[in-house]
């Protein structure tokens, strides 16, 4: 009892460590995406993922996390492409394009994971489990590789949070004063892909954007200053992927990847009522404070 118990215990901490590093890395890279406003980007990279986790089997015949992300990573970059193309070279509205991209590539992926065992690829059993996240299959090796990953989306972030920031607020003034502007958003864009497909084994492919896009936004409330809110968001990723990492372990038939969305929507909820200046509850009481000093004043009538 006592070593089954050691080894819970163990496998729990390996899964929250790995978990927590890509919540953490996808908060300060969401950061970015919100203020740049390319949230529905990463969604479009999100459901790009599975078609690549496919084709990467289909070309290795490995179920490695390695080769799976790396595949991933492709596919989600030629979805992105796909959307620029649309975007530019189409009359097709932002919102048209990033939905028919996200419905051409999730069809796809969907139809060559689900196809693949009737095909004859015994062995791929299990890729639909990347829909989803399947963190309780994630090893130790495999904590490490999203750590590094996680960490390199931190470093590149850091190093360019300056000029991003000038793009995202006002990309016409950093144009003109020679900032590379469509260099910047690429490598904004680009992380964005990179911790959507670090995601996609802790809340897998059709929640992994919620991972991208609540922290920043919860964090918003809290804050006007970037850097602050950069390091806030990836706080909340952080405290999100351990507290659903912690539910699912103390609820074995839960699935950790939802929990951690939910656990980010409470954070979300919370800072949306009680944010000192932004939230409802002080909005609603400025503007209590507001009617009630025009009332002393003589300025609304009975």
């Amino acid at each position: 009892m006592t070593a089954a118990a050691g080894l819970v215990s163990y496998n729990t901490v390996v899964v929250a460590l790995g978990v927590a590093a890509v919540g953490f890395a996808a908060g300060v890279v969401g950061s970015l995406c919100v203020l740049r406003k390319r949230a529905l980007a990463g969604d479009a990279a999100a459901h790009a993922t599975l078609v690549g986790v496919a084709c990467a089997f289909l070309a290795t015949g490995r179920r490695d996390l390695v080769t799976l992300l790396v595949g991933a990573f492709v596919a989600a970059c030629v979805g992105l492409g796909m959307l620029v193309l649309l975007r530019r070279f189409t009359r097709t509205r932002d919102d048209a394009a990033t939905a028919l991209v996200i419905g051409v590539s999730f069809g796809l992926g969907i139809t060559l994971v689900s196809g693949l065992p009737a095909w004859g690829y015994a062995n791929s059993a299990g890729l639909e489990q990347f829909l989803l996240g399947h963190t309780a299959a994630l090893t130790a090796r495999d904590a490490w590789l999203l750590a590094a990953v996680a960490t390199v989306a931190v470093a590149v972030v850091a190093a360019i949070l300056k000029e991003a920031t000038l793009v995202a607020f006002d990309s016409a003034f950093a144009a003109a004063t020679g900032w590379p502007v469509s260099g910047i958003d690429y490598a904004v864009v680009g992380l964005v892909a990179l911790m959507v497909v670090a995601g996609l084994p802790a809340v897998g492919a059709v929640l992994v954007t919620a991972l991208v896009v609540i922290p920043p936004v919860a964090a918003r409330f809290w804050t006007d200053r970037v850097g602050t809110m950069v390091v806030l968001s990836g706080l909340i990723g952080l405290v999100a992927a351990v507290a659903g990492v912690a539910a699912s372990a103390t609820r074995p038939g839960l699935a950790t990847g939802p929990l951690v969305v939910i656990a980010a929507a409470v954070v979300f909820a919370v800072s949306f009522f009680c944010a000192p200046h932004r939230g409802w509850i002080a909005r609603r009481a400025e503007a209590s404070q507001g009617m009630a000093s025009q009332w002393s004043d003589g300025e609304v009538g009975p």
